[in-house]
């Protein structure tokens, strides 16, 4: 189903009205160009802060992880840009080509403190059910375990395998469908990972041969 982002953008916006939320909302952290094709996306479960925040749909000056200071860092510094950049260095594709967005919209401050979680990950389930379809990536990451759940199943993943990520009983987990792969990572705000020597073996395990699968394949 091919969504134009303005009928995405209206039905975010009126989702977000009968939520109960109230810190703002915001969807994509690169151009709004991206839903109509990517080979890569980055999808986290939703956004934080604990002000109110203007409503944003997209990232039109190129990658929020690239262009945007966060947390007092310089535009594109903070500790979570650089790692989700390492990600997207690794797999060898633009930030700004990145499909990378929230699966729920809505800011909360933390999980529980959403309203209407269960109808929130409903409308999560709808809108990236119609913007996978249209943009149809090769590689899915996701940042979170809730959120490789419901794209594992939005995507028909069944069998996922879990990979130790060096670090502790933390794990990371990858399956493929449909040529699609999905890479779930724990938050990497939390655990950094990408360019931590202890991770580096069970990184490139998660990471083995996308470089091929994800982008150079479908550029070819």
């Amino acid at each position: 189903m091919n969504t134009p982002a303005s009928d995405l953008e209206e039905r975010i916006r009126l989702a977000y009205e009968a939520s109960g939320n109230d810190l703002g909302w915001r969807f994509l952290y690169s151009p709004a160009s991206v839903l109509n094709g990517a080979d890569v996306a980055f999808v986290g479960l939703n956004p934080g802060g604990s002000e109110p925040q203007p409503a944003i749909f997209s990232t039109d000056a190129g990658s929020a992880y690239c262009c945007e200071s966060w947390a007092g860092a310089e535009s594109g510094k903070s500790p979570l840009q650089k790692q989700v950049q390492a990600i997207f260095a690794r797999l060898g594709v633009a930030p700004e080509n990145v499909l990378a967005g929230n699966f729920i919209p809505f800011r909360s401050r933390d999980w529980r403190s959403l309203k209407q979680p269960v109808q929130s990950l409903e409308f999560g389930r709808e809108i990236w059910r119609d913007v996978l379809s249209t943009a149809r990536p090769r590689v899915v990451i996701t940042m979170a375990g809730l959120v490789t759940k419901e794209m594992a199943a939005i995507l028909g993943i069944k069998a996922i395998q879990k990979l130790p990520i060096g670090w502790g009983s933390v794990s990371a987990s990858r399956g493929e469908a449909n040529g699609v792969t999905l890479i779930g990572l724990p938050h990497l705000s939390r655990y950094r990972v990408m360019g931590r020597p202890e991770s580096q073996a069970s990184v490139d395990r998660l990471f083995e041969g996308l470089w091929a699968q994800g982008v150079t394949a479908k550029q070819a």
